[in-house]
């Protein structure tokens, strides 16, 4: 059963300021003014957190909250972070047994393999509906939600979505760590990785997944 925290909070606050303040009574005459707090137009951030509501209401993405085995069908989703929301992510085997976690530092891809009880601090969402919600990465709806342009900072890049193959130079802030993976959390091995401290270079190539915490990306 879905349990919604962060995004139906928001869901009810937008409505309350959305809403404008008109009231009717019989008794007042025609020429009584009464006053209306008019509606404001939804920021891009708040029409984006109505459209992830909205996949919700339909099973093409999942709230903040705990799962049990088969609420979320198996495959890859993304995890976003916004304000008021967490960075964890795991998913653990019938026995218990955790058979990932991660702490993601923005957003970042999973593949849930539907095999025990899963808790998500961020919202997951379904892959093939990204263009449902006029984007085309992970990376823009991380950027859109949390009001950012250009983000180029900690996070789990999809090449060939998030990011293009190629060359890219890594910049730390103090110690840093990036990691090359071959799929999503849950669903890759490691191809490379190093913790680092000042600059380091990688080369990406299109289906692998970079992973970079306390650094900047870029393309070289």
């Amino acid at each position: 059963m879905k349990r919604k925290t962060f995004i139906s909070i928001i869901i009810i606050m937008l409505l309350v300021l959305t809403t404008g303040c008109n009231k009717s009574n019989d008794n007042i005459d025609d020429n009584t003014s009464i006053d209306s707090t008019p509606q404001r137009e939804l920021t891009e951030s708040e029409k984006m957190i109505s459209r992830i509501s909205a996949l919700i209401d339909i099973g093409y993405a999942y709230d903040a909250g705990d799962y049990i085995k088969g609420d979320i069908p198996a495959g890859e989703y993304l995890f976003v972070k916004f304000e008021g929301s967490g960075s964890y992510y795991s998913e653990k085997d019938d026995a218990g047994n955790i058979i990932d976690n991660e702490n993601f530092d923005s957003f970042g891809y999973v593949k849930v393999h539907a095999a025990g009880n899963l808790e998500t601090s961020g919202v997951l969402i379904d892959l093939s509906v990204l263009e449902t919600l006029g984007v085309k990465s992970g990376k823009e709806v991380y950027e859109i939600l949390n009001e950012k342009k250009d983000y180029n900072q900690g996070g789990y890049y999809k090449v060939g979505l998030d990011i293009e193959p190629g060359k890219y130079v890594l910049e730390s802030f103090g110690s840093g760590y990036w990691a090359i993976m071959s799929g999503p959390v849950s669903g890759g091995d490691i191809v490379d990785n190093d913790n680092f401290n000042g600059r380091a270079s990688v080369a990406l190539k299109k289906g692998q997944y970079l992973s970079v915490s306390r650094a900047t990306i870029t393309k070289q």
